[in-house]
């Protein structure tokens, strides 16, 4: 190889990483406030009873519940991985069961309408793609 010759990047930078963990919950996000939309649109409500008051949840609410929590998991199995890199292997079996169980933890028995149920579940279940994408980003360091 020639000084002038580039060698072929085999794995990606750190920056090119995090710019795939922005772009999944980039993606989550659209994809969450689109459902939101959609639910609306069918006539969903959003809106929930908590100690007898009714809550609505909001393109606000959405937009926390979408990103928080998977920001926050990443941001520990990116930095748990470098001490035990099984953490990403056993994250990208935790991050899709525990999507899938929260439907059931906090969705279903909060007793939203059947429409902003489903939407709700849907959205959880976006959380699914968004999450194994940044994982194979994380898992390349």
């Amino acid at each position: 190889m020639t000084d002038t010759e580039i060698e072929p990047a085999t794995t990606p930078t750190t920056a090119g990483r995090l710019a795939v963990v922005s772009a999944a919950l980039t993606g989550l996000l659209i994809a969450n406030l689109a459902i939101y939309a959609a639910g609306r649109a069918f006539g969903g409500t959003f809106v929930y009873l908590q100690n007898a008051t009714p809550v609505e949840v909001g393109p606000l609410a959405i937009t926390i519940m979408s990103l928080v929590p998977l920001a926050t998991g990443l941001a520990v199995i990116a930095a748990l991985s470098r001490l035990w890199p099984a953490a990403i292997r056993v994250a990208r079996i935790a991050g899709p069961t525990l999507a899938v169980a929260t439907i059931g933890l906090m969705t279903v028995p909060a007793g939203f309408d059947t429409t902003s149920a489903v939407s709700l579940a849907v959205m959880h279940l976006t959380t699914i793609p968004a999450t194994l994408i940044a994982l194979n980003a994380l898992a390349r360091q």
